[in-house]
């Protein structure tokens, strides 16, 4: 009996390990003439929960010839890098100290180096260079996987390390494209995972690739040697809308259309001999490479889609449920003119209005809290709605490039969840990033960084969300709509300088105006946490101050969740425990062992059959 019981335990957290909840992100990628702005826009959530929050500046450098770039293995855990090759923020001087000793990042290989590279920012992945190629991601599964060179396999890159050299190296998301596929070809790419479970779900990758005038979308993965890599990109058309969400959107393949392709020729080799297309029939790249996904498990990737072409294009019919590789849907969509607001607003979404509304039902809690936690190790036979806005990213953006001018773009920056942040506009040409934004650790609590002054208010205010939402959009709204109001006499100023008193004095004006703007956010965010405890706290709504007697509310519960806790029958609970209680040793043991058989039964017949889970019940 102990060895079956023993063998039982590790099957159980075998399968739990294999439903945890994995990072995961979103990207929305804007033609330039869907774009208010007259260029293309990309965003990006970095959905990911112990990852480095801070958002860095990679200067210009200039390189001797014969210099070689050196490549690290992939890390995006705090310090993500350290050395001197990224210029001086992520030297070992520039790291917080008191935690742990290290040293400068390990190299597993290395490339010849250009003689002079671009400056860029970067957060945990590429975001922007001073030439205005932008980047957005989102790790996609994949049928193929391989290990780095350093751990036992033969690939040098992984996509960190392709998109920063893009950023050095590019100035058009063509050039970025194909430089970061013949880089992947010829030295091997490997996935954010390799010696887990979780090697295929997090073996390919998808980015969105924006310049001036066309919007990209890019995915890769390990080829079957391990050696090289198999890659496609899409053009969006200039007038449409897509969006990635952790699974591969780009269905047909025309190689010879170069104006709207551009690929690997591996890819239909590989695909044929590996048994994922045969040859005749018509080739799908996702069908043929993306890990497939089963219900409910699929809505977590393609319902994000879904919602972005929804609320980007309200007249769209599509259904919100779709097969494991969203054939059902296009690869983008007609959409009206978007500003960058309307970005901030989708990543912000939680199906509000929909059947989906996470803000709604028994999971939401009394107060209607759309935040699903991971459920560590209960995960397995079910799911949670997964939305566009989630608590755990560590930022989010918008790029917003300009369409003729260089010095004029700009992005904004939202650290922490997009629902408890307060975008910042970060201008491309400033010579430092705020120390709000670039410095901090998820090793310490520190609200002078604007990350932690977001995450205080995202914690406490999801408690009573429906109570204190309200105001965190007034906070939000009042910093929001100050800096986008404020970006055309920013930019004429900008520009005024740079006529009369040249590049170095227009750097500095955009550098303290973007300190200024990381200041406001993060002390709006301060006061709003002081106002969410003083208004809204121990289960009263607190208002009136002014007055001689203040008001107090008391919020109470709804009357469906207090039926679903069994608070009306809450003395019949408490005699049915206490008889409990009084059962003798022996009916207490022939429980236990009725329900261990019960579940050695279930267990074995289990293993014939598959309940439906999830979201069954919408269908």
């Amino acid at each position: 009996m102990r060895i079956f019981f023993g063998f039982l335990g590790i099957f159980v957290e075998f399968v739990a390990s294999r439903y945890m909840e994995n990072d995961r992100c979103t990207a929305i990628l804007v033609g330039a003439k869907a774009s208010v702005t007259g260029a293309p826009m990309t965003t990006h959530s970095n959905d990911c929960g112990n990852c480095d929050i801070r958002l860095i500046k990679v200067p210009q450098m200039k390189h001797s010839p014969g210099e070689l770039r050196n490549i690290t293995l992939i890390k995006q855990e705090y310090p993500r890098y350290v050395g001197s090759a990224r210029g001086p923020s992520y030297t070992q001087s520039s790291l917080d100290r008191g935690y742990f000793n290290w040293t400068n990042s390990p190299t597993i290989g290395a490339i010849p180096q250009v003689n002079e590279t671009f400056a860029y920012f970067e957060g945990v992945y590429g975001i922007m260079n001073e030439h205005q190629l932008s980047m957005g991601e989102s790790t996609c599964g994949a049928k193929i996987w391989t290990k780095p060179i350093s751990q036992g396999g033969h690939a040098l890159f992984d996509i960190t390390e392709l998109g920063r050299i893009a950023l050095e190296r590019t100035k058009t998301a063509r050039e970025a494209i194909l430089l970061m596929g013949s880089l992947a070809e010829t030295y091997g790419y490997y996935g954010a995972s390799w010696d887990d479970d979780d090697a295929k779900e997090e073996a390919g990758e998808a980015l969105t690739i924006t310049d001036t005038k066309e919007a990209w979308m890019f995915h890769i993965l390990p080829d079957d040697t391990g050696k090289s890599a198999v890659w496609v990109a899409q053009r969006v058309p200039d007038n449409h809308i897509t969006a990635i969400a952790n699974q591969f959107v780009i269905h047909h393949v025309d190689l010879d259309d170069t104006d709207n392709f551009l690929g690997s020729k591996n890819m239909f080799e590989i695909a044929k001999r590996n048994g994922f297309w045969d040859g005749t029939t018509v080739f799908d790249f996702t069908v043929a490479f993306a890990l497939e996904h089963h219900d409910p498990e699929q809505y977590g990737y393609t319902r994000r889609v879904w919602r972005v072409f929804q609320l980007a294009n309200p007249n769209i019919t599509l259904s919100p449920f779709t097969d494991d590789y969203s054939t059902k849907y296009p690869f983008s969509i007609e959409s009206g003119l978007l500003k960058p607001e309307d970005l901030m607003r989708i990543q912000r979404d939680h199906y509000e209005g929909t059947l989906f509304d996470l803000t709604q039902g028994p999971s939401a809690g009394p107060y209607g809290d759309p935040d699903r936690f991971r459920v560590g190790n209960n995960a397995a036979g079910g799911q949670f709605e997964r939305s566009i806005g989630i608590y755990r990213a560590t930022y989010t953006f918008v790029t917003v490039p300009h369409p003729t001018n260089n010095r004029q773009a700009f992005f904004w920056f939202g650290p922490y969840a997009p629902h408890a942040t307060a975008y910042v506009p970060v201008y491309t040409q400033i010579s430092d990033v705020p120390k709000g934004l670039s410095h901090g650790t998820l090793r310490k609590f520190d609200p002078s960084y604007n990350f932690w002054a977001g995450a205080v208010v995202g914690n406490y205010a999801g408690r009573f969300y429906k109570f204190t939402h309200p105001f965190v959009v007034k906070a939000q709204t009042a910093v929001e709509s100050l800096a986008i109001a404020a970006q055309t006499n920013v930019q004429q100023e900008a520009e005024a300088l740079y006529a009369s008193k040249g590049y170095d004095a227009m750097i500095n004006y955009l550098t303290n105006t973007t300190t200024y703007w990381s200041n406001t956010a993060r002390d709006a965010l301060q006061t709003l946490f002081t106002t969410l405890v003083t208004q809204c706290h121990d289960g009263y709504i607190m208002s009136d101050f002014e007055n001689e007697e203040m008001t107090v509310k008391v919020m109470g519960y709804p009357k469906w969740w207090l039926e679903s806790v069994g608070y009306y029958y809450a003395s019949s609970a408490d005699s049915t425990i206490k008889d409990d209680f009084q059962l003798s040793g022996s009916l207490i043991f022939f429980f236990i062992v009725v329900i261990l058989i019960s579940s050695a039964l279930g267990f074995i017949i289990g293993r014939r059959s598959t309940p439906q889970r999830g979201y069954a019940h919408l269908q």
